[in-house]
């Protein structure tokens, strides 16, 4: 797995902030992420590792965005396959996909090896403290193989200390001749306490003597006691017979009150305030009667009195129709000469942005001027990629200046050096020319990559088949993906407009069949006299008037009169019914409304027909020209997606074998001439460089002071080419920069500007879009200005003709004639409106107040029916004083069943029989003296109680001399408590010492099973990294351990523990990188961070460093996180792919 893009879009104090890490190119994936202090390295590197596992409850990078808004999103790479992920901090659902639906966390953590988040800091995320305690653990390990190789696989930088944190523990509790152990001073202490517990012995006969005294003393006290207690129990019955009694006395008196009224209701069942409410509501609703008779009266004669004109109803909704114009009317003439001013001043500064770009004449085209923001922003980005690209080359011309001296320096110590053998020299050279060692690297993930391509493209081309029509190639797609996409969405939006359209036109359909239904169904109620028929009998009449004015006899004046009277009745009834005119007309202006919205609806719907239609025939011809059957727009667009992957997919195929091409011909180059120099050179590349190797091996050590200057030269020549090719195209861009800079300013304004005088400002250009936008503008305000003038007095001048209102010039002053003709109608109709309301409203009223008197008659019908002999339901006085008796009734009935309970109470029985049987023979005189009697009894038993506790206190103080106040058991205790305190160490110590032990036979197992490969890995990566200072590493058996020994160029050895500490860094970085070449061995391929790590390194072993992450990124994905300048430097000029830097 790797990271193909990373978005940190609310993380730490980054938001939206894109890593774009692309995909892994001839096998090396290497990625420096570069910025200063504080610049969010390290947050990049946890941004990781919370989209892998989640957010933590208390997050610690949420100081920006509140922890409940962060998001994580990234392209994970999955062999080939990429699929998005955003991980959100919520309890459910936290990790989604692209389209928000919820994943389970095994989607994500299934390609994870099953690390936790904890192992994949240990194994995967290595920093600066880390690797400061792996040289301290180099340190304390004392060159242990074992512990460095299980220390270095496992992430665990203090094996050494934990280890011997163990032993230490396991030591402190017990060891073998130690004095100050934890188990040997329990045993001290125990063995004391045995002593203490022998000197506190006692006599057992003395003990049981004053065991029995005490015994007595105790039955001595409990039998007064007893007495004591049995004398205050008469007291306290004496005493509440003495209360029973007056109480006796009460209940009789109450219960002779009561006999009366036996009949009387257990309770009342209305509020006996209630009839005062009563009499009050009655005479309120009796006046109210009278007074809202009266009211209705009056009313009625002003509405007879009232008169409306019917032809003034339609006024003022036609005056609202006009109010946003009258408005427009009234701001034109406020703002017209304001916005003409505007247009002209506008563009006077267009001329002035015009001369400033050298065109100083006055008819020049400002139009032509005139570009969109994105034409301006385009002419920005070529100036500045101009600028950029000038830049770019005088860097790389002073870098090539500076690598010329440092290859005149190299050939100068070249010279200096005796000449190579000539076989081992040609052979160094050759395998150093071709770089023989990434050359095999690189030779065998091409092939595999264009294995992959070639699936790929094989897979996406298989794609295209549609109904039984496939393709050997890839077809030319008639149009673009964007236009395909752009059709389907197209034609969606046309059904969803088309389904709106029908819906509506139906609906208008339905309006206008049931307004028509309406207007028929009124006429046929209320016998209308119709407009139309009302205007046949006014020209019939008009008729036979002229026929009559002609004729002047008794025939005609009698047909006329005739006619007159029809017209007259006509209009009569017409008056009469004036608002089912009014609803005729407004529902014939409804009904025409909606067939005028059905009608534009079906022309509506025609357009979108058209539009679909014209939308498919394209798609259809495009699909035609491919020899496949009709496509809707969404399977066009389907298919172009289709073929736009198939596409990238041959052009990656294309690209991947033209990236890959000159490593094959280097590979082929390399075995050419090495079968030229070696004899029987077997046909594979990685056997034949094996053999070079080996002879090369041979020669090396007479060769070595040669070899190493002319790497240095070659590195340097190496160096040089590839800055003179970087030279050589940022000469290139600078040229293609200008160019394209000098065409765009061409295209885009026809030579009518010069680019110089572009180079230094685009501004003018940002003026004259700016200001053409105003004077278009304001133009367009005084077009449309002027036509809501002309408009509005059109309108209100046909308003006041047909309502008879004089036109004045001003069309304002005419339409405030009509308003206030308007609001003399509406005024009449509102009081005729507020009338008919006030005499339903009084109308209402007087039913209620009489509704109300009769529900009082009936409630105090029920209520005189509550007593025993009812009293007349009217009068409420006599009704009140019957409530009145009845309260008290219940009150005293109330107060005898609360002396009842007393008695019973006091006297501790169940029935008042019982209790007045006990007190018949009993007096209060003859209670007080029974009770002083027992006082008396009771005094004598409380001194005898006391003198028995004083001799029950006095025996327990001579045995308590005996028992010490239970020293002896507590020491017992104590001794018990010791003998599980030395259980528990020795338990505690067998657990870490076996752990100890397992561990130490693990480490050993460990050791003897990765030894070879792993120790082989770190060797090679060690002596990368030291630049050969130590070429091999070795181990010697020391005690019961196996120690690391390193063996520098000149053959002695030295301890690791021995090193320096800089050099106990790169090895323990050498062990890192050599497990984490075991981790992918095991299928286990994950993102590796190094955060910083090569801080206390100088610029020889950054080099190197360097290297050994190149080479973790051509196994993986490698990412170094720094904010040193010359790490990314050093990267980019000693790696023989240089990474991809990200900058923050």
């Amino acid at each position: 797995m790797r990271l193909k893009r990373l978005s940190l879009d609310r993380f730490g104090h980054f938001t939206d902030q894109q890593f774009d890490f692309g995909s892994a190119h001839d096998g090396h994936d290497f990625h420096i992420i570069y910025g200063r202090n504080e610049a969010g390295k390290t947050t990049t590197m946890e941004a990781v590792l919370r989209l892998f596992y989640g957010f933590p409850t208390r997050e610690a990078y949420a100081f920006r965005h509140p922890r409940n808004n962060l998001q994580i999103s990234a392209t994970l790479d999955f062999n080939g396959e990429l699929r998005q992920f955003t991980r959100l901090p919520t309890r459910s659902g936290a990790l989604v996909d692209e389209s928000g639906t919820p994943l389970p966390e095994a989607a994500l953590s299934a390609h994870l090896a099953g690390l936790s988040e904890p192992d994949y800091r240990r194994l995967l995320c290595l920093d600066d403290e880390t690797i400061e305690r792996g040289g301290e653990e180099i340190a304390n390990a004392q060159g242990d193989i074992g512990r460095l190789l299980f220390s270095a696989a496992a992430g665990v930088a203090d094996l050494s200390q934990v280890l011997d944190g163990v032993r230490s523990r396991a030591d402190e509790i017990w060891k073998k001749r130690a004095r100050n152990t934890r188990m040997r001073e329990l045993k001290r202490a125990l063995e004391e306490l045995d002593k203490e517990i022998k000197a506190r012995d006692v006599s057992a006969n003395a003990w049981k003597s004053l065991k029995r005294d005490l015994t007595k003393a105790q039955q001595a006290e409990e039998d007064a006691r007893t007495r004591r207690d049995d004398l205050n129990t008469t007291r306290a019955r004496t005493e509440a017979e003495r209360r029973a009694v007056p109480l006796l006395a009460e209940l009789q008196e109450l219960e002779q009150a009561l006999a009366p009224f036996a009949d009387f209701p257990a309770q009342l069942d209305f509020n006996p305030e209630r009839l005062v409410e009563l009499r009050s509501d009655l005479g309120s609703a009796t006046q109210n009667i009278a007074r809202l008779s009266d009211e209705l009266q009056t009313l009625e004669e002003e509405q007879a009195a009232l008169v409306l004109d019917p032809a003034l109803e339609a006024l003022p909704a036609a005056l609202e129709a006009l109010e946003d114009l009258s408005a427009r009317h009234r701001t034109a003439a406020l703002d017209l000469d304001r916005r003409k001013a505007e247009q002209q001043e506008a563009l006077e500064t267009m001329r002035q942005a015009a001369r400033d770009l050298g065109l100083v004449a006055e008819n020049a085209d400002l139009a032509a001027l005139v570009l969109s923001g994105a034409d301006i922003t385009a002419l920005q980005d070529a100036r500045e990629q101009l600028r950029a690209a000038i830049t770019h080359e005088g860097l790389e011309a002073r870098e090539v200046e500076d690598l010329e001296e440092r290859l005149r320096v190299a050939q100068d110590a070249v010279h200096d050096c005796a000449p190579l053998a000539a076989e081992a020299g040609q052979l160094q050279e050759l395998l150093l020319n071709f770089d023989a060692e990434r050359l095999a690297t690189a030779h065998a993930a091409a092939a595999e990559a264009i294995t992959a391509a070639q699936s790929r493209a094989a897979r996406s081309l298989a794609a295209l088949s549609v109904r039984h029509v496939t393709f050997d190639t890839l077809p030319h797609c008639p149009s673009s993906l964007r236009q395909a996409q752009e059709h389907a969405d197209r034609d969606a939006a046309l059904v969803q407009d088309l389904r709106r359209a029908t819906e509506t036109r139906n609906q208008h359909k339905e309006d206008a069949s049931a307004r028509a239904a309406q207007a028929k169904a009124l006429e046929r109620a209320a016998n209308v006299v119709s407009d139309s028929e009302a205007e046949a009998l006014r020209t019939k009449r008009d008729a036979l008037w002229a026929v009559h004015v002609d004729s002047l006899d008794a025939e005609s004046a009698a047909t006329f009169h005739e006619a007159l009277s029809r017209h007259d009745t006509a209009a009569d009834a017409r008056l009469t019914q004036s608002r089912e005119l009014a609803q005729l007309r407004e529902i014939a202006q409804s009904e025409a409304a909606s067939k005028a919205r059905a009608a534009e609806a079906a022309t509506r719907i025609t357009a979108l027909e058209e539009q679909r239609d014209a939308i498919a025939a394209e798609v259809n011809a495009a699909a035609t020209q491919l020899g496949l059957a009709p496509l809707s727009p969404a399977e066009w667009r389907d298919w172009v997606e289709r073929h736009e992957t198939a596409r990238a997919d041959a052009e990656a195929l294309r690209d991947t074998k033209d990236s890959h091409s000159a490593t094959f011909a280097r590979a082929q180059a390399l075995m050419d001439a090495l079968a030229e120099r070696v004899p029987s050179l077997p046909a594979d590349l990685d056997p034949a460089l094996a053999q070079a190797r080996r002879m090369a091996e041979a020669a090396r050590q007479t060769s070595e002071a040669r070899g190493a200057a002319e790497k240095l030269l070659r590195q340097v020549e190496r160096d040089l080419n590839r800055r003179q090719d970087r030279h050589n195209a940022a000469q290139e861009a600078k040229k293609k920069a200008e160019d394209t800079w000098r065409a765009l300013v061409q295209e885009l304004l026809a030579g009518q500007v010069s680019p110089e005088s572009l180079m230094a400002s685009l501004e003018p250009l940002r003026v004259l879009r700016e200001h053409d936008k105003t004077r278009s503008a304001a133009a367009r305000r005084v077009r449309m200005m002027e036509a809501d003038q002309a408009l509005f007095a059109q309108e209100v001048n046909a308003l006041a003709q047909l309502h008879g209102v004089g036109v004045s010039s001003d069309p304002g002053q005419t339409y405030g004639d009509l308003k206030s003709l308007a609001e003399t109608a509406r005024i009449a109709r509102d009081k005729a409106a507020r009338l008919e309301r006030a005499i339903a409203t009084a109308t209402a009223e007087r039913a209620d107040n009489t509704a109300r008197v009769e529900a009082i008659d009936q409630e105090l019908r029920a209520i005189a029916a509550s007593f025993p002999e009812p009293p007349p339901a009217q009068d409420i006085d006599t009704l009140r004083q019957c409530a009145a008796q009845a309260q008290k009734v219940i009150a005293d009935r109330a107060a005898r069943d609360r002396l009842r309970r007393q008695i019973l109470s006091e006297l501790d029985l169940s029935d008042l029989e019982s209790a007045r049987a006990q007190l018949a023979e009993t007096s209060v005189a003859t209670l007080n003296a029974r009770l002083e009697s027992t006082l008396s009894d009771l005094t004598h038993a409380e001194d005898d109680l006391t003198q028995a506790i004083q001799q029950r206190v006095n025996a327990e103080h001579a045995l308590a001399e005996i028992n010490g106040d239970r020293t002896a058991a507590a020491l017992v205790e104590q001794k018990a408590t010791l003998e599980l305190q030395l259980e528990e160490a020795a338990l505690e110590h067998l657990e870490l010492s076996l752990g100890h032990h397992l561990a130490s036979d693990a480490i050993k197992r460990y050791r003897d099973s990765h030894r070879s490969g792993m120790l082989t890995a770190t060797e090679q990566c060690f002596a990368d990294l030291t630049q050969g200072a130590y070429p091999a590493l070795s181990t010697q058996i020391y005690g019961d351990s196996e120690v690391l020994l390193a063996v520098d160029r000149t053959g002695a050895s030295k301890r690791a523990d021995e090193m320096s500490k800089g050099t106990r860094f790169q090895l323990y970085l050498a062990l890192r990188a050599a497990a984490h070449e075991q981790l992918v061995a095991q299928g286990t391929i994950l993102p590796f961070f190094c955060d910083d790590i090569f801080e206390t390194f100088d610029e020889t072993r950054t080099s190197a460093a360097c290297q050994v992450m190149e080479a973790i990124g051509t196994r993986g994905q490698a990412i170094y996180l720094t904010h040193h300048r010359h790490v990314v430097e050093i990267a980019q000029s000693v790696c023989a792919t240089p990474p991809i830097i990200h900058e923050l």
